[in-house]
Parts: structure tokens; sequence; C-alpha cells
């Protein structure tokens, strides 16, 4: 046997440090000090004879051959992670974690879970919320769900994207909002007040304006930003302004009639939602069942494109 491989505890903590370009993230994931890490990489790249990593201002980036060794890691640990799963498959009961933004699991997730409950006793949701993209290598998150406008940032060779809903995004507000505003036509919208989320820079205001041919030039809107859009969603519901929503966010709303929909105008990006786990996952009985379930409990697989086809889905033309 290659006498290379007495190197294994180095090459881990290699693995972590590279994927994280930091030693300090990397003895937070090995549950070690930073020095330790330190050390360990310094042995390794004196055994080996190379020079694996540069500091660039506080991170740790990789040298050409750092990169060559990093892509062997990574592929490496992943086999003997799958061959570990194939003996040592997780059985059917136990816990299950799903992680997902802070609005999808207080607005979709925890209101509809009890249904899962009810099927699948012997498992045990449980709930992460964040608006971080999680890390599967920490092992603290079985399976996310997440929303981008493009599935392409989300792949991954260690990871199953499985896109499983396009949504629409429309203005929404209260009634007493829209009696007060009349809002009817685009360039009403400049005048009220609009809520949007923090660092939101494609599913925005901004673009909804160009999308409606609306010149903005020389006008600053009345913008108030939130970190979830669960936030802006309470802010809207109190009549306070007016939001950008997904139609799965806010359908309950919409069809109660405490929210409307004042202008057809449609977002011309969409959400699109997809179920993301590890492909070396030991749960994967437990992850298929609540994919399956999600995927056919999840409204809106289909974009709105219209008000009216809308109020078609929601089944309650007179709410809205």
């Amino acid at each position: 046997m290659d006498k290379r491989l007495r190197w294994l505890n180095n090459l881990l903590c290699f693995e972590v440090a590279a994927r994280h370009q930091s030693y300090s993230r990397a003895a937070e994931e090995l549950f070690i000090s930073q020095a330790a890490v330190s050390q360990q990489m310094r042995q390794l790249e004196s055994n080996l004879g190379v020079t694996l990593f540069t500091r660039k201002a506080r991170k740790m980036v990789l040298t050409e051959r750092g990169k060559t060794l990093f892509f062997a890691c990574q592929s490496g640990f992943n086999e003997v992670i799958n061959g570990l799963n194939q003996i040592q498959e997780a059985p059917l009961e136990g816990d299950l974690t799903v992680s997902s933004t802070q609005a999808f699991c207080a607005l979709w997730l925890v209101p509809n879970l009890h249904s899962f409950a009810s099927i699948h006793p012997d498992i045990n949701i449980n709930v992460l919320s964040s608006n971080r993209i999680v890390d599967f290598n920490e092992g603290h998150v079985d399976l996310a769900i997440r929303f981008s406008t493009s599935t392409s940032q989300l792949q991954h060779p260690s990871l199953v994207i499985e896109r499983i809903a396009e949504n629409s995004v429309f203005p929404v507000c209260s009634p007493s909002f829209m009696e007060k505003c009349a809002l009817n036509t685009p360039e009403d919208f400049i005048g009220a007040r609009l809520f949007g989320l923090t660092y939101e820079d494609k599913v925005n205001w901004e673009s909804w304006f160009e999308h409606a041919d609306v010149d903005l030039t020389a006008i600053s809107l009345k913008k108030t930003a939130y970190t979830s859009s669960d936030l802006a969603l309470s802010a809207a519901l109190a009549g306070q302004g007016v939001m950008l929503a997904s139609d799965i966010m806010v359908a309950r709303y919409v069809r109660s009639g405490e929210l409307i929909v004042p202008i057809d105008l449609p977002h011309p990006l969409r959400w699109k939602s997809h179920l993301v786990y590890s492909k070396f996952s030991p749960k994967e009985n437990r992850i298929k069942l609540f994919c399956d379930w999600i995927k056919a409990e999840m409204p809106f697989k289909t974009p709105v494109t219209s008000l009216d086809e809308w109020r078609a889905r929601l089944g309650d033309t007179e709410a809205l």
C-alpha cells in the first residue's frame, strides 16, 4: 500500500480547509484548534514537497497543485462515504433535518407539515429555518428546499438537485392599502411604500418597473427592505405597503381576501424551487418519502401567468 496513505488525517483536514478556504472554519467543523489545522497543513505540504495554499486577505486560496489534490480528495472521500452508506443504510424510522428559508418554513412548510406526520409518524422532521445556503458536508442538514431564479446556480457534483416547481411573483397588498393608494397602473406604484428583500438584485421593484416600461430616471422609490419575505408579508397584511410575493407564499392570504393583487402584471422573473440533498446520504429512504410528499402537496408547480389563472387555481374568484 502507498506509504502516503499514512497522511489520511492530514488529507481529511486539507479537504475541509480547502472547501472553506479558511483554517478557522475548518477548525470549527473538525472540533480542533486553528493552530492544529495550520500545523497539519504545514506537515502535509512538507511531506509532499509542494505548496497547497496561499493567503489572500482572510482566505486561504488553493494553488494549482492544491486544486488538483482537493478534487482528488473530494472524489475519494465521497466514494468512501458511498461505500459506508451501502453497508450502514439508516432505517426508515428516525430523524430528518430539513432546511429552507425563514419565509418558506413559516408560510408553507410548518403549516402543512402535520399531513406528513400523519402519514409517516415514525419519521421526526426537524425544521431548520435559515436564509444561509447550508453546507451538507457539515452534517447538520439532510435535505434543503432552495429557491433560485436559475437551476444551474445550484449544481454540485456531490448533490442531487431536483426542481419541483416554478413560482410567479405578483405585487400584493391589503384591501385597505389598495383603497387608499388606488394602484391601478404601474405608474401608481411610484408613490406607494414598496416592500422588498435585502440584497435581492433580480426579483426586485426596479426590474418590475423596467418590465412595465416605467422610466425611473430621477425618481426615488419609497422602499423598505426586509431580510425575509414573511417580515414583508406582516407589513403588507397590516396595510403599510405593497410587496412582491411568490404565489406559493401568499396564496392562502389572497384566497381569504386579506391580500389582493392590485394589478395583473407579474414580475418577469420567477422563483424556481428545488429539493437538494447529498448523493451519499444514509437516510436516502427517509429523504425519498419526504420528497414524494412535498412534490404531491406543493401547489403552483407550473408558473401562473395571469391574475385570471391565479383566480382559477385558487378556486375562489370572489376572494380576489
